[in-house]
C-alpha cells in the first residue's frame, strides 16, 4: 500500500497541482497566446519578446534583453556624460 502511495499517487498529485496552478496563472495574465515573456536585464520588468531588443554580450554568447525605456535612459546618460566631457 505504501508503494502505491509513494510511487503512483504522490507524483500524480504533484503533477495535477502544478498543472492547475500553471493554468490559473496563465489565465490571469493578459498576454497574447504564444508570445514569449522575458525580463529586461536592467529594470527587471517583464515584456513580450516583440518589445525587447536582444543583444549578445561578450565572447561567450550570453544574450541580454533590453526594453526601449532602458535603452533611451542609457543613451541620455551617455549623451550627458559626453557633453560634460566636451565642455571641460
Amino acid at each position: 500500500m505504501l508503494f502505491i502511495i509513494f510511487v503512483i499517487l504522490t507524483p500524480i498529485t504533484i503533477w495535477l497541482t502544478l498543472h492547475f496552478m500553471s493554468r490559473r496563472k496563465a489565465s490571469t495574465e493578459e498576454v497574447e497566446p504564444g508570445s514569449l515573456i522575458e525580463v529586461c536585464a536592467i529594470c527587471q520588468n517583464e515584456f513580450t519578446m516583440t518589445e525587447l531588443l536582444e543583444k549578445e554580450v561578450g565572447g561567450y554568447g550570453r544574450v541580454y534583453c533590453f526594453c526601449g525605456q532602458c535603452i533611451e535612459n542609457l543613451y541620455n546618460e551617455y549623451r550627458n556624460k559626453k557633453d560634460t566631457n566636451i565642455g571641460e
